[in-house]
């Protein structure tokens, strides 16, 4: 039986495969996010409460299906790797004022940003501990890496924010660092540490990281299209606060459309039919569609990647993966 909040997430050969371990990944993250600090713990049980689609842990443990597959070392990695997100959450939302997460309030909205700050500085604490318990040194030093370039993937974004002429290059390369990075090296670990060869450790990495930068061009295309009952956010809240996002980027450097674009993004205070005109001039310049074209290259590498892989129920899992990021891009 799925735990509440996965058994949409997991299913088909998906669940066949690894459904009951994600939900001993979660059962895990319960048990070992605790505290004796009263606030501490009331939000981080908030925290496991909210959920999430637990991609990563899912390719932990899909990576680790292509070698010696060994659930009581991959599923604390796989944990540990959630967590570390979680916590990189926890941060960005200080950081970009987000109100909801996951459907209810951010931590810093609910209890304050010395709180949110302290609950993310726990939760890479924890997933540090406990990765060093199951995860080689090296795989330690590949982490460190990839939250170095998080963090720097961040700041520049900070830095960048109402940047008019931030190009798609640069885009792309916050996105590999804010998200791809951490995708790629989930399947690292867990093909690493199940003791795959060199050549499938690389071309699951590989996946990882084009399926990372296909779910972020998505994700970036809800703040223009996406259903805040569903989302969590209002439309239109990246560009508000000044975070320029693909879709976005392509309309600036449109000379049918640009003009009219900047006149609004320059405002000091939107009203909603500013928004609602910025996000029409977007779909009119057709932004939308050439992000959807992007995020489709980049995940037909990551297909073209998947098919190099040995032919077992890991690789149709992921196939899975793919055509629900397909589905939701279109």
């Amino acid at each position: 039986m799925f735990i509440k909040g996965h058994k949409k997430q997991v299913n088909g050969s998906y669940s066949d495969i690894i459904g009951d371990d994600i939900n001993k990944v979660e059962q895990y993250i319960r048990e070992n996010l605790v505290s004796k600090q009263k606030i501490l713990e009331s939000v981080l049980k908030e925290l496991v409460e909210a959920g999430g689609k637990r991609l990563r842990p899912a390719l932990v443990l899909l990576s680790g299906k292509f070698g010696k597959y060994d659930a009581n070392k991959l599923i604390p990695m796989a944990a540990a790797i959630e967590i570390l997100h979680t916590a990189t959450l926890v941060h960005d939302d200080v950081i970009d004022e987000a109100r909801i997460r996951r459907g209810i309030p951010t931590v810093h909205t609910r209890w304050g940003k010395d709180v949110a700050v302290f609950t993310g500085d726990f939760l890479f604490s924890k997933a540090f501990l406990l990765l060093t318990r199951s995860t080689s040194f090296e795989n330690m030093q590949n982490l460190s890496k990839v939250i170095k370039a998080i963090c720097e993937g961040e700041i520049g974004q900070y830095q960048a924010r109402y940047n008019k002429h931030v190009t798609v290059r640069q885009y792309l390369k916050r996105i590999g660092r804010k998200t791809a990075l951490l995708f790629s090296l989930s399947c690292y670990i867990g093909a690493h540490e199940s003791g795959c060869s060199r050549s499938i450790i690389r071309l699951l990495g590989k996946f990882g990281f084009n399926f990372g930068m296909a779910f972020q061009i998505t994700d970036d295309l809800l703040d223009f299209t996406g259903d805040p009952a569903k989302t969590g956010k209002p439309v239109g809240r990246d560009f508000v606060q000044g975070v320029y996002t693909l879709p976005l980027i392509y309309t600036l450097n449109s000379p049918l459309y640009k003009d009219e674009t900047e006149s609004l993004i320059d405002k000091q205070e939107y009203e909603q039919r500013d928004v609602e005109r910025v996000i029409e001039l977007v779909h009119l310049s057709g932004g939308i569609d050439y992000s959807k074209q992007l995020a489709s290259k980049y995940l037909k590498r990551a297909y073209d990647c998947m098919q190099k892989l040995p032919s077992i129920p890991a690789r149709m899992a992921l196939d899975d993966l793919v055509k629900g990021l397909i589905g939701r891009n279109h």
